[in-house]
């Protein structure tokens, strides 16, 4: 009996032995794994309500994708899945905005149009003309050419052209003409100033080496007056278009080559630089100013004097004056504005223009019917004078720009009577024959009459013609031409093959 009890005691001891170590292990392992803390409940006053329960937190997302770490294995793999474009399943991409194709550069020019971008070939005028150089370079005048040049003619009406102007090539620099323009020779350019069909022209070459004869070209009889109907307004000394002239005013020239400034855009520089160069061609930069009523007023700035003792110096200082007197009584016949007699009612404003405009007709008459550059002896002068100064109202309105004319007048015309003039006055027109003159308000410097250089204006010829020749505006040497300029243009070929026959001609505003 005994022995059954101290078996069962061992039974009994070893299983309690065996719980307790069951016990333990799962002891262990709870401690082993972290439990999460509770948050502690806040405390509540009474009376206050109960709190709501504060949401559970969402789970953070898992972000799926590859591993940074590739195998050596799966490489060539990974290069072809990062080189291909990811595939989006919900939305196409916006395509990115392209940048702008950039503008074609503007195709470059032949190397002889480029280089007359850069330079200009100008006519310097000598002034006085009497004073000029020997040279067989002018403007207006009559030509005298080497060889057998003639007296070209409208070939649509058969008159004869009106002569502008005529070159001597050996006068010219022989860079200024690109490698292109005949050294030698003169080049001549004639113009149907009568204003006929198809405007026509002709630039001829005379060709003529060492040795060559030059000869004046005769003038044609059937010559027509030029400017044509429009010559009463082209002319100081004429009141019809019959008292016009077949001949442009004879000024001397020298071709002067320039640099230009190189500009973005064709055509002629209007810049301070160009204006430098001008007045560095001009070589006279400090002119006197122009003729003003000031000049006509006596030493105490009162009275109506001459402006130098010996005016009127021949007829045609009488006509140009009278003529101008004329112009300005019908003009102001035609308007009250500045009215030269405000004093007066309208009847006798009108008695007054019309004796002022006949005595002007009679004085105008008197001297047409006299050479008109026969020098006037002091009685006439003061007689001339001693009228004008009755009618000291309109004449003070034209007596500065008549005397300016007439100065020019007798310059281009008649050099021994030119020689008579005092040196300070001649000065007083220099200006309308400078290539830029320097003034109080900067330099003035208009486009000159040039050749090989930029034109004026956006010509289209520009991009494949070289600019022969340029003839602004200049009423200073007969020049009218509506205030634009003439321009002959031909193509590099056909300038160094000396196919003048295929110049044209254009008219810039």
């Amino acid at each position: 009996m005994s022995a059954l009890v101290a078996i069962f005691a061992i039974f009994l001891t070893s299983a309690l032995g065996l719980f307790a170590l069951l016990w333990y292990w799962l002891r262990l392992r709870a401690l082993q794994e972290p439990r999460p803390k509770k948050p502690k409940k806040a405390k509540r006053r009474k009376g206050a309500p109960e709190p709501e329960p504060e949401p559970e937190p969402e789970p953070l997302p898992v972000k799926a994708g590859r591993s940074r770490l590739i195998s050596a294995a799966s490489l060539a793999e990974a290069e072809a899945a990062n080189a291909a474009p990811p595939e989006l399943d919900y939305f196409d991409p916006e395509p990115e905005p392209t940048a702008p194709e950039p503008e074609a550069p503007e195709p470059s020019l032949p190397a002889p149009l480029a280089a007359a971008r850069q330079q200009a070939l100008v006519l310097r005028q000598h002034f006085p003309p009497h004073r000029a150089q020997q040279t067989r370079s002018w403007l207006g005048g009559t030509p005298v050419l080497p060889g057998a040049a003639e007296w070209p003619s409208n070939p649509a009406t058969g008159k004869p052209l009106h002569f502008l102007l005529q070159l001597d090539l050996s006068e010219v620099p022989p860079e200024a003409g690109l490698g292109l323009l005949p050294p030698e020779g003169a080049l001549a350019v004639f113009l149907d100033l009568d204003w006929g069909p198809g405007d026509a022209f002709k630039v001829i070459h005379a060709q003529g080496y060492a040795g060559t004869p030059w000869h004046a070209l005769d003038v044609p009889q059937s010559l027509a007056m030029a400017y044509g109907d429009e010559a009463a307004l082209a002319w100081p000394w004429a009141l019809t278009p019959a008292h016009g002239t077949q001949i442009l005013p004879r000024w001397p020239v020298t071709p002067r080559l320039i640099a230009l400034p190189e500009g973005e855009a064709p055509g002629w520089p209007h810049t301070a630089a160009t204006a430098k160069a001008l007045l560095h061609a001009q070589g006279e930069s400090d002119l006197p100013p122009a003729l003003t009523i000031a000049d006509f007023h006596g030493a105490d700035g009162q009275g109506f004097e001459p402006a130098w003792y010996g005016y009127p110096q021949d007829w045609i200082s009488v006509q140009i004056a009278s003529a101008a007197l004329v112009r300005e009584a019908d003009r102001a016949s035609r308007t009250v504005l500045h009215d030269p007699y405000p004093g007066l009612d309208e009847a006798e404003r009108a008695a007054q223009l019309k004796t002022v405009r006949e005595e002007a007709q009679a004085w105008f008459d008197h001297a047409l019917n006299n050479p008109a550059l026969a020098p006037l002896g002091p009685p006439l002068r003061k007689a001339f004078w001693d009228w004008l100064s009755t009618h000291r109202a309109l004449a003070e309105r034209v007596i500065p720009e008549a005397v300016e004319a007439a100065i020019e007048t007798t310059l281009h015309a008649s050099p021994e009577e030119a020689a008579k003039f005092p040196e300070d006055i001649t000065a007083r027109v220099a200006y309308r024959h400078a290539l830029a003159r320097r003034t109080p308000e900067g330099v003035i410097a208009p486009p000159p009459a040039r050749l090989l250089a930029p034109a004026t204006g956006a010509a289209e010829l520009a991009a494949t013609h070289l600019l022969l020749l340029e003839l602004p505006t200049n009423p200073a040497i007969g020049h009218h031409f509506g205030g634009g300029a003439l321009q002959w243009w031909i193509t590099p070929e056909d300038l160094a093959d000396r196919r003048f026959d295929a110049v044209v001609m254009t008219m810039a505003g």
